[in-house]
């Protein structure tokens, strides 16, 4: 008799979730049946976020009560962040659990698997809200943006995980510890985008932790995929959701030009060079300010998001006014703000010069008005739609 698997996917970033789908896979693949209740699993399989403070408490919380009602033949397998980042923790919850990070490679391991799965591109379901679907039906009829489609349809988006993993020393993240970089092969890439294509996919999404540092653990690099990605003759569209400021080099910039790509995501993180130092975030602010100049003015069409963080420690009004100030001039289409929270055994969280909460907050507002203010000016109403309530 084939043993049994019950999978919560749900809760994460794409990039995890897609990492969800392939563990998910490889169940199939070597003979597991997945079943539609939790109760009559052999395995519950949990795959996690812990990117956020408050995502790391949701799973805690999640995976304890999922070991309040299993019985003592059932073991949960928790995947993703979290294992490498309260390793001991979950250990404490049920010292049977069966703990894997982000590296496949250990599933494969701890379960014997012999067969290994084909690299595919995914579609990701998710339920809209009553607000998110008022507005695709009105993009839908009305607007026609591919940029809205993509941010709220994404049954419509063929994902593909270029790479996971990233070279970063970014002093206030933890994902750093959960995955070293490892990227697909170009030729795997590529079929994956062609076997999208043929089941009628027009949308693509070409996930990583930084895209900029894809292929460097292969003797690629992120210029040869996309120089490759712009040679596909097919009407399709690509979006690139985590793009490190610095691997917008003149041949990425160049390739860029292309009217395939729909969507870029490059989080600047701060507009101050001090914090940005504090960070250690490799590049000079001036620099990506030019560069994503140049990005725009090459592809008028081309939707260019960031990720803005308020409250670092140290983060002194004057810092946040020169990030307030880039977001003012236009330069991006939509903001994501966080507000800093400490995550464990990073180094920021050591740091003084602790911002309130209450000041944080004030910051997040202040930027999401000037956003708002921007879009208003602009008569942009995709952009609007695109910063409405902070749509992931």
């Amino acid at each position: 008799m084939s043993k049994k698997f019950y999978m919560y996917n749900n809760g994460t970033c794409t990039r995890v979730k897609l990492y969800g789908v392939d563990v998910y896979n490889l169940f199939l693949a070597n003979g597991y049946e997945e079943v539609e209740k939790e109760e009559f699993a052999d395995y519950i399989i949990v795959n996690t976020c812990s990117f956020l403070k408050s995502k790391e408490e949701y799973f805690y919380r999640f995976i304890k009560a999922i070991d309040n009602r299993i019985n003592d033949k059932q073991r949960i397998v928790v995947i993703g962040c979290l294992p490498s980042i309260i390793r001991d923790e979950l250990l404490a919850i049920n010292e049977n659990m069966l703990l894997f990070g982000r590296d496949i490679s250990e599933v494969k391991k701890q379960f014997k698997f012999k067969k290994d799965i084909q690299t595919r591109a995914t579609s990701v379901s998710e339920k809209l809200d009553f607000n998110k679907n008022l507005l695709y039906q009105f993009n839908k009829y009305i607007l026609h943006s591919k940029h809205i489609e993509y941010r709220l349809k994404r049954e419509r988006v063929c994902y593909l995980q270029i790479s996971s993993g990233c070279r970063g020393r970014c002093t206030y993240c933890s994902e750093k510890f959960t995955t070293k970089l490892k990227s697909r092969p170009l030729s795997e890439i590529k079929e994956a985008i062609f076997d999208g294509i043929s089941r009628g996919y027009t949308l693509f999404g070409l996930n990583s932790d930084d895209a900029s540092a894809y292929g460097k653990d292969i003797g690629c690099s992120l210029e040869e995929l996309l120089e490759e990605v712009v040679k596909i003759k097919d009407d399709i569209y690509f979006s690139i959701p985590e793009f490190n400021p610095n691997g917008l080099s003149d041949r990425v910039i160049e390739c860029l030009k292309d009217k395939k790509f729909l969507y870029i995501t490059v989080p600047m993180q701060s507009g101050s060079q001090r914090i940005l130092d504090l960070m250690e975030r490799p590049y000079k602010i001036d620099d990506v300010i030019k560069r994503i100049k140049r990005v725009k003015k090459n592809n008028k069409k081309l939707k260019i998001n960031t990720h803005v963080i308020v409250g670092f420690p140290g983060e002194t009004e004057e810092d946040f006014i020169k990030t307030k100030e880039i977001l003012r001039s236009g330069l991006f289409d939509r903001v994501k703000v966080f507000m800093y929270n400490e995550r464990p055994n990073t180094k920021a969280a050591l740091m003084d010069g602790k911002v309130p909460e209450s000041v944080k907050v004030r910051r997040r507002d202040e930027l999401l008005s000037v956003m708002k203010k921007q879009n208003i000016k602009h008569f942009s109403m995709t952009n609007l739609i695109l910063n409405r309530e902070q749509l992931k």
